[in-house]
């Protein structure tokens, strides 16, 4: 039998004495199994080090089979209450459509077990604030897959800025643009709650608090076309200006029909970083610091190493580490990231809507 995860007080305990939990690997089960799970996490988990999938769930039990005879997993469920009662499942990855990651969080909460939701973490905010009650409330730890983190690129950018190589952070810009991302439920903002705003915008939202060390204090932004939760229609691009709590501005954009792109700029008083293709994980990042000079040569262009990452491996690999070692600080984002993005990404929408800034207090 797998070991238990300790209680709180052991977790308390252990702490003080400095003990790691005694688990090698964390039970993973996962709720919901689309596209991107099966390609992305089921692969992830298979590699880690610290963390295996004893459990999974789709909402048709043939297609549950067969995706758990293909990565190996021991059992395969229907519903997500049979996943829950499983004993020998101690933590839940949320992969399910963005509008049952409410239900799917309180259940594991319910049931005592810590989460692993990917992006982003509800359809607006005041879903994200039930999801961390509840998890505060059970005792259990709440993660969101912001994978960015992971990225040796958005490292790099939070390091160089933190370090002070490029002075006072001046401004931002950060844009993802991606129309090959299909699938029916994502045109559907009854389903995924908006467009590019709720499936690029958290990568976007994250890359900036996480580089920058700020959160957001206004906004200004357009969305083109409104969504609309009666049609279901969502929107196709949305731009934003946002203004950091350390007064820096900064840009951002989402788009579902443009050509994939991605890239950030990061503006100091001493230097910039260019980084392009930085966001996905389809393409070679390059990033380039720009060091202001002055005449007769004001810019020198000098080229980063960046190095290429298996981010999903890394997250699963450190979001276990913390759940089996109390000593462990995760670099994954929390259910209070998760709630920080959503009122960022509601406050882009009401600004559109309204035509003026919004403050976010």
């Amino acid at each position: 039998m797998p070991t238990p995860l300790p209680s709180s007080r052991q977790r308390v305990r252990f702490a003080q004495e400095g003990r790691p939990m005694s688990a090698e690997k964390l039970n993973w089960g996962v709720l919901g199994c689309g596209n991107f799970t099966r390609r992305r996490i089921l692969p992830a988990v298979a590699a880690s080090g610290n963390a295996r999938v004893v459990a999974l769930q789709r909402r048709r039990l043939e297609d549950a089979q067969a995706t758990a005879r293909e990565a190996g997993v021991p059992r395969a469920y229907a519903t997500r209450e049979e996943l829950l009662a499983d004993q020998d499942v101690q933590a839940v990855f949320v992969g399910s459509h963005h509008a049952g990651h409410l239900a799917d969080v309180l259940a594991a909460a319910a049931a005592g077990k810590p989460v692993l939701c990917e992006k982003p973490l509800g359809m607006n905010a005041d879903e994200c604030r039930r999801m961390v009650a509840a998890c505060e409330a059970a005792g259990v730890k709440l993660f969101v897959g912001h994978c960015g983190r992971y990225k040796h690129a958005i490292e790099t950018a939070r390091q160089q800025l933190a370090e002070g190589t490029l002075g006072e952070l001046r401004g931002m810009r950060v844009c993802y643009g991606n129309k090959a991302k299909t699938g029916v439920w994502r045109r559907d903002c009854r389903v995924s709650g908006g467009g590019p705003l709720l499936d690029l915008g958290p990568h976007v939202i994250d890359a900036v608090r996480y580089i920058s060390g700020q959160d957001v204090a206004t906004v200004m932004a357009t969305v083109d076309p409104q969504r609309d939760f009666r049609t279901g229609q969502c929107e196709d691009r949305a731009r934003a200006i946002l203004r950091l709590t350390g007064g820096a501005p900064v840009s951002v954009e989402c788009s579902a029909i443009e050509p994939l792109r991605n890239g950030f700029e990061v503006h100091g008083s001493k230097a910039h970083l260019v980084g392009h293709y930085v966001l996905s994980n389809m393409e070679s990042p390059v990033v380039r610091m720009e060091r202001l000079t002055g005449d007769p040569d004001p810019i020198v262009s000098t080229p980063l190493p960046i190095e290429p990452r298996e981010i999903y491996r890394l997250q699963i690999e450190d979001v276990s580490r913390a759940l089996l070692d109390p000593r462990h600080s995760p670099r994954c984002a929390t259910g209070a990231d998760g709630v920080a993005t959503l009122r960022i990404i509601d406050a882009i929408y009401a600004s559109s809507e309204l035509s003026k800034a919004v403050a976010l207090g």
